[in-house]
């Protein structure tokens, strides 16, 4: 266990050292739940950032309550803002294409992304997201702060069960 925590570390830092984005290894205590993928123009290649629920929790967290079209009452939602994530690995896209565990997908311009919404939830009402539940991330807005929010566009968006997302510049 210890080697192998060593390496990812060791790979992660040569990674780091030489310009790859880099999230956390998958393992048993930390599993990837967000995986994205970036077009690296240079290499044609695509570099991926794996990112595990640990990882999500690092960032500063936004939380909100409000009621959504799938659930009774009103909810409180805790996660990430999709920004923020966006900045941190300095992330330019044009749109982002998110796709769920069942392959729902949808595509959504990054020009309508602000700081306080959407946010990538990973609790709801104080708890994780579990798969039955609409987890483990739940891409999602406070609707009943703004109008703007409840269209049939932003409903559209708002997609449960998110474990991929692909950047499209």
């Amino acid at each position: 266990m210890r080697k192998r925590w060593f390496m990812s570390g060791l790979i992660g830092c040569f990674l780091t050292v030489f310009g790859a984005t880099t999230g956390v290894f998958a393992t048993e205590e930390a599993p990837v739940v967000l995986t994205i993928t970036l077009p690296q123009a240079e290499s044609g290649d695509t570099a991926v950032i794996a990112l595990s629920e640990q990882d999500l929790r690092a960032f500063p967290a936004i939380s909100f309550e409000t009621s959504t079209i799938w659930t009774s009452g009103v909810q409180r939602f805790t996660g990430v803002p999709l920004l923020a994530l966006l900045e941190h690995f300095k992330i330019e896209a044009r749109e982002l294409q998110m796709q769920a565990v069942n392959d729902y997908s949808i595509t959504m311009p990054v020009d309508g992304i602000t700081a306080g919404a959407p946010i990538i939830a990973y609790e709801r009402n104080g708890k994780p997201m579990k798969l039955r539940d609409n987890g483990p991330l739940w891409l999602i807005y406070n609707y009943d702060a703004n109008a703007d929010y409840r269209t049939e566009t932003v409903y559209s968006r708002s997609i449960w069960q998110l474990d991929r997302m692909a950047i499209i510049r």
